[in-house]
């Protein structure tokens, strides 16, 4: 249909064209002015999309549009479950209000190509998402007071985050801002591996001393499951610290230290009181012991004097 009305209109203009020149022409140059412009129609015409194209671009759009859709879709609960809203609810906020306008857009005009907006607001919701993890590395950083461990990425994450603010606050696409979200996820990322594996030797010589103590109360068969289980603790650091993951190995020496030590507390206090209990039947038998003593003592007098009453006896009769 469409290609048909294309056909007609370059004719129609065909004869316009051929009805002015001719007005002005010799017959000669009428007739090759209007076998040139016939011409080109042809040449148009063979150029138009046929409606097979037509229907596949058509087709085409509407799975792009399905697609990115669904990516925005999962990007937006993304955003939402690393706590967008609640970190930046401003900048949430404008973003909701531009993937509102794009819902009534779509349902005002459902055949519209709306690709191009569905995929900036999927960056958007993308890039909230990174801020709002970033952030959460950056409160990580100044609960443990990080920040002095790399300085200089600390700050650069700081004006990454702010740049993205000011970014979102002045309606910049999806890509600037996942750009600078990036920028201060990696930067504070940086910081928190160069605080941790800092901080990993110093904690993991804590945990070895702990197991030493432990070791010295023979915990690995007074108390076999905790000292086990302390053990894996310890491996797992020494695993993630050489695989570079020094968070997760600091939590793991922090983790075998507190372990180590409960072991080692549980086995003393048991220790103790099986001490205790020994030195009470100790007691109890130098007791008995005493006792007895005491009686050997007054026994002897007792037999002299069943003695002397037996000779008092004999010599009655």
């Amino acid at each position: 249909m469409r290609r048909q009305s294309s056909v007609l209109s370059l004719l129609f203009l065909s004869v316009l064209v051929v009805f002015f020149v001719s007005c002005g022409s010799t017959p000669e140059a009428v007739q090759e002015e209007a076998e040139s412009i016939a011409q080109s129609a042809n040449t148009a015409v063979d150029q138009l999309p046929s409606e097979s194209e037509i229907d596949a671009e058509l087709t085409q759009m509407l799975a792009d549009t399905a697609r990115l859709l669904e990516e925005m879709n999962a990007a937006r609960k993304e955003a939402e479950d690393a706590g967008a809203a609640e970190l930046f609810p401003d900048e949430f906020g404008s973003v909701t209000s531009d993937y509102e306008a794009l819902l009534k857009a779509q349902t005002e005009n459902p055949t519209g190509d709306f690709r191009q907006q569905i995929e900036n607001l999927r960056d958007k919701y993308l890039a909230m998402a990174k801020l709002a993890q970033a952030q959460q590395l950056r409160d990580q950083i100044m609960e443990a007071n990080l920040q002095d461990s790399n300085a200089e990425a600390f700050q650069k994450g700081d004006e990454a985050l702010s740049r993205a603010r000011g970014l979102c606050a002045e309606g910049a696409s999806g890509a600037q801002l996942i750009e600078q979200a990036n920028l201060a996820y990696d930067s504070y990322h940086d910081v928190i591996t160069s605080g941790y594996s800092n901080k990993c030797q110093t904690q993991r010589d804590l945990a070895i001393a702990a197991k030493e103590k432990a070791d010295s109360l023979k915990a690995d068969k007074a108390a076999k499951e905790g000292y086990a289980i302390a053990t894996k603790a310890l491996s797992d650091g020494d695993d993630a610290y050489a695989a570079r993951n020094y968070e997760v190995a600091y939590n793991g020496f922090v983790e075998a230290t507190k372990l180590f030590i409960e072991v080692y507390d549980d086995v003393f206090v048991r220790r103790a009181a099986a001490d205790e209990a020994i030195r009470r039947a100790k007691q109890k038998v130098e007791a008995s012991a005493a006792i007895a003593a005491e009686a050997d003592e007054i026994a002897p007098l007792e037999e002299d004097g069943a003695s002397a009453a037996s000779e008092e006896v004999e010599v009655v009769q």
